[in-house]
């Protein structure tokens, strides 16, 4: 396939918010709110304008890549910067042909280049592990609550660039927290669907729920 990746343009905003709506909706939860957060953090302090990348084919936005700042706090209380995106969205009609892992070959050697060190992300390590993610709890890395979870998943930018960052995940949380009303709003702009029970609910649910064995952990940084 032929794809054009390019940087997310003012024009591009509710093309890209459409087709994250497609692309999860019933996905982890009846209905969605992945297009939501693209839209109300895309102004936030934590976005990175420089990461967010559209794919295009034949002119159609078909991916698209939203990344924001996080930070690692160890065991000292220092904050170390890190980098995590999500959604990352491939257009139903266009998964599984290699979309999501081209869009982050080609951010995670800008994001380098900008001198990050590491994306942390939450996701499905099956997937994830195939594009050169491994267990945070290898990096000596855990949630914000101190566990370590099979879904957290951590990526050096260059080798042993994680070498010197463990301790506690965390995400600008108050950003994701969406006001119902305003959310409520919002998607009532766009086309109704239905909301319904889907398989892929309960394994992520699944997902969420597991812990890593701590004998089952080799170090990556240690």
């Amino acid at each position: 396939m032929k794809l054009e990746i390019r940087l997310e343009e003012k024009n591009d905003y509710r093309k890209v918010e459409e087709m994250t709506r497609e692309a999860f909706w019933n996905l982890y939860v009846p209905g969605a709110n992945e297009h939501s957060i693209v839209h109300y953090l895309r102004n936030s302090e934590v976005t990175i304008p420089q990461l967010n990348f559209v794919a295009t084919k034949d002119g159609e936005i078909v991916g698209h890549i939203f990344y924001t700042k996080a930070e690692v706090i160890d065991k000292e209380g220092k904050s170390h910067e890190v980098l995590t995106f999500g959604p990352l969205s491939v257009s139903p009609k266009f998964q599984k042909q290699g979309i999501g892992r081209a869009l982050i070959e080609f951010t995670k050697r800008i994001a380098a280049d900008m001198g990050y060190k590491g994306i942390i992300i939450y996701g499905y390590p099956g997937y994830y592990n195939r594009v050169g993610f491994k267990s945070a709890a290898s990096f000596g890395i855990a949630r914000a609550d101190g566990v370590f979870a099979k879904a957290l998943l951590a990526m050096e930018l260059y080798p042993g660039s994680l070498k010197e960052i463990s301790g506690d995940f965390h995400e600008a949380v108050s950003c994701f927290q969406l006001d119902e009303n305003e959310f409520l709003k919002f998607e009532s702009s766009f086309l109704a669907k239905e909301k319904k029970h889907e398989p892929s609910q309960d394994l992520f649910l699944e997902m969420v729920d597991k812990l890593e064995d701590p004998e089952n952990i080799k170090l990556n940084n240690h």
